[in-house]
């Protein structure tokens, strides 16, 4: 079966997100496979080989029924704004030709394009989707989608700084669906720093809070002790413990802190004595914030 699509986010983003008006479906024409080219804008990187195959059996007895977006690039060539995945398949399919939308598109429609036409997909990896709603938000603020996280974080805490924008990310957001803007920028978009070992389980369809335990250990050795756990099936809690257990034993100082701030462990003594507890540390936590 071909992927599902969902209602379509192109039509609830117009008026939110300029330049999506230009991305209405113009008349379909046909173009020969080796007429195409991928696109650098393209927010999917990891293109699973089984899945792939799935897709082309598809094509051979359905072909393809919903065309590629392309834009043109001279002398007869086309590069793919959105639908790679399928380009890819129709090849193993053994297609010379394939059903494309032919847009005039600017770079940053084009970029608008792919994150719009994935985000409507069902199998992205959190890594792909991330990327592809921060390009949204990005077109909605008018930054670079490089400069796109570091401006939800400041309108996160400033929101009185820019309360147009605010509401148009809330907006925006919503007609995305899943999340709000600030949920996405303190938990999702993590993501995005993680280590290149632990995105890459990711893309092969790692759980993301497991990717964000795990992406918190510097040693690449103990990373990859710790994604074979989650891959064998370790919870989010348990990898915690593993990492805890971990930073416990190269910091005895950071056992004995953790052992005190436990609740368990405070609810077994006196009054008198937890508060003693209780103060110490905060005193040792001001003291390091001041460190």
């Amino acid at each position: 079966m071909t992927r599902k699509v969902r209602p379509a986010i192109g039509a609830r983003l117009s008026g939110l997100v300029e330049g999506v008006e230009a991305l209405a479906q113009p008349a379909v024409t046909r173009v020969a496979v080796q007429a195409l080219q991928p696109s650098t804008f393209q927010p999917r990187v990891h293109f699973a080989p089984e899945a792939l195959e799935e897709l082309a059996r598809s094509i051979r007895e359905q072909g393809i029924l919903q065309p590629l977006l392309v834009r043109p690039l001279g002398q007869e060539r086309y590069e793919i704004v959105a639908g790679e995945r399928r380009w890819r398949a129709a090849q193993l399919a053994g297609l010379t030709e394939v059903p494309v939308l032919l847009r005039h598109l600017t770079d940053e429609q084009a970029q608008l394009a792919a994150a719009v036409e994935n985000l409507q997909r069902e199998n992205l990896n959190v890594i792909e989707e991330v990327q592809a709603r921060l390009q949204v938000a990005a077109s909605a603020l008018g930054v670079p989608p490089e400069e796109a996280i570091a401006r939800l974080f400041a309108l996160d805490r400033r929101p009185q700084a820019d309360p147009e924008a605010v509401a148009r990310l809330d907006a925006l957001f919503g007609a995305l669906g899943r999340e709000t803007w600030r949920s996405f920028v303190k938990n999702r978009a993590a993501v995005l720093n993680l280590p290149e070992d632990v995105q890459e389980a990711v893309r092969a369809g790692l759980d993301y809070r497991k990717a964000l335990v795990v992406g918190r250990v510097a040693d690449a050795n103990e990373r990859a002790e710790l994604l074979k756990a989650a891959a064998e099936g370790a919870t989010v809690q348990a990898l915690r413990e593993r990492v805890a257990r971990r930073q416990d034993a190269a910091d005895p100082l950071r056992d004995v802190l953790r052992r005190l701030a436990n609740r368990r462990t405070l609810a077994t003594l006196d009054a008198d004595r937890r508060r003693k507890v209780e103060r110490l540390l905060r005193q040792i936590g001001e003291l390091l914030d001041s460190a």
